[in-house]
């Protein structure tokens, strides 16, 4: 039995690359198949948010203060440390969702100069709705593997980010740091 191919496999088979030094063609099926599943995932999600009006900047805070777990605030302080950003992007990403409806800012009750950041119930439901479409779209996807077969690409995908150093993509420095789920780029 030939064992199916795909676009990646057909450009394995005629790319001429066997003059790289340390280009494993396994690997680089690996990889590409990965960056195009990602991409694939991406627009897939960017769709979704944009039947809802949300940008992947508003979704990523929304889903910061959902994570959160009740009653569901944050400081901003807190949401721009959560997110990795600064001080100066979390103000305007706020101000946008405060605008468009989607949170609101409260007094902290414990420092009287703090606000507390919280989504309104538009945004629950406008990060409810976007999760949920996204997580058919996703369930459809994985549809084609068996129950064993999500497990075992789990636990390989688990098992490559574990041990893909950050310091890769950071000028060679070692680092061993596991990755945050949340990451962009992940």
């Amino acid at each position: 039995m030939e064992k199916e191919q795909d676009h990646v496999d057909r450009w394995l088979a005629t790319a001429s690359l066997d003059d790289i030094p340390n280009l494993d063609l396994a690997v680089e099926g690996i990889v590409h198949r990965m960056n195009g599943l990602t991409r694939r995932i991406r627009r897939s999600h960017n769709e979704v948010l944009a039947e809802h009006g949300l940008t992947w900047e508003d979704w990523d805070v929304l889903g910061a203060l959902r994570r959160a777990g009740p009653p569901y605030r944050r400081s901003a302080g807190m949401l721009a440390n959560d997110l990795r950003l600064s001080t100066g992007a979390m103000t305007n990403r706020l101000d946008r969702l405060e605008e468009a409806g989607l949170i609101r800012r409260l007094p902290d009750p414990n420092d009287r100069r703090g606000t507390l950041i919280e989504p309104t119930e538009a945004g629950h439901a406008a990060w409810d709705e976007t999760v949920g479409t996204q997580a058919r779209r996703e369930a459809m996807m994985a549809a084609v593997l068996t129950e064993p077969e999500r497990e075992e690409l789990h636990a390989l995908l688990r098992k490559l980010m574990r041990a893909f150093p950050e310091s890769i993509h950071h000028h060679g420095k070692a680092k061993s740091h596991d990755a945050e789920p949340n990451d962009a780029e992940d």
